[in-house]
């Protein structure tokens, strides 16, 4: 993993040109049965066993996902006009390298972040980086006839919120690791028949009778070693299907691989950084969480780190202060 080169396909990491808003339908002015006939007469999406057709319906079609009281928003695209990522470098008009700034590193801690945020900051987050799997059924054009107005499928905000679940408790986990929690022994549980992860209430069988050559790698009792394993599972399973290698120079030989999605890229993030490629740490100054790629590093900037030293030496000068009226007092 320590040299691995990353890619963006610049069609599909996009972002609306006009912005996205929230709808109570997933394109503007169309109810599903209308966008479920559209969609099927243009791309047939009919299978249910979890293959890529099958991804495509639950996202767009809540398909699988939770119940909830109510009707679901949607994140829909306000526009059919898309511009690439700010951060992408314009290398080629197909193929474009990820050039990616410190904080771009952290997306996948921005996006777990919004798991205790409300629904315009989430809506924030995808003015920002685009939809999260902006696949070609996305691409499909809607006209509104009274008006001429044309639209594109949207994304449910409810399944945005189970993602950011699901990648803020993996994160909470891996955080338990690097601090070495003692907390841990109460989410990874050995037992007689292997070992057992537990995440909120839900409980995942890591090692059972099927794969006990597994529990040699660690010793009896080790907490960090199984959570690892766990975690990395968890990334590659995100990842299946979703990245593409490349080879964009033949005198290098240097081999790409281009994250599908934005949902792909971001536990593309999250997995450099279990890796041990990326190091993400919590800038004290702004609160964001950036790469820190040098050890010493505890700021994101050198804005960050003088607006730092401008509160401890106004704290510092206000003590004095204080200490001098007390004496003369």
């Amino acid at each position: 993993m320590k040299d691995v080169n990353i890619g963006a396909y610049s069609s599909l990491l996009s972002v609306c040109q006009h912005g996205y808003s929230l709808s109570k339908t997933l394109v503007p002015g169309f109810d599903d049965s209308e966008v479920l006939a559209r969609v099927n007469q243009s791309q047939p999406l009919t299978s249910i066993d979890g293959s890529f057709k099958s991804e495509v319906l639950k996202t767009v079609f809540n398909i699988g996902l939770k119940k909830t009281e109510g009707k679901p928003l949607w994140i829909v695209p306000n526009s059919i006009r898309h511009r690439s990522y700010g951060f992408l470098k314009k290398s080629s008009a197909v193929l474009t390298t990820l050039g990616l700034e410190s904080s771009q590193s952290s997306l996948h801690r921005q996006f777990a972040g919004l798991v205790k945020k409300d629904d315009k900051d989430i809506l924030e987050f995808a003015n920002k980086y685009g939809l999260l799997k902006r696949q070609l059924v996305h691409d499909l054009v809607f006209r509104n006839q009274d008006t001429g107005r044309q639209f594109q499928l949207g994304e449910s905000l409810l399944w945005w919120r189970e993602e950011i679940a699901d990648l803020a408790e993996r994160l909470e986990l891996w955080d338990m690791v690097l601090a070495g929690d003692e907390e841990l022994k109460n989410v990874v549980l050995w037992h007689r028949d292997g070992i057992t992860i537990g995440l909120g209430n839900s409980y995942v069988q890591l090692v059972g009778r099927a794969n006990m050559n597994l529990l040699g790698r660690w010793h009896k009792g080790d907490t960090r070693g199984p959570a690892l394993y766990y975690l990395s599972l968890e990334a590659d399973k995100r990842l299946v299907n979703t990245l593409t290698p490349k080879m964009l120079d033949s005198q290098s030989r240097d081999i790409y691989f281009f994250p599908d999605t934005l949902l792909a890229v971001i536990w593309l993030m999250f997995l450099r950084e279990i890796s041990g490629i990326a190091r993400s740490i919590q800038c004290p100054g702004c609160g964001e969480y950036f790469d820190a790629r040098d050890p010493r590093a505890r700021f994101c900037s050198a804005r960050c780190r003088m607006r730092n030293y401008r509160k401890r030496s106004t704290r510092k000068l206000g003590k004095r202060k204080a200490i001098e009226e007390d004496k003369q007092t």
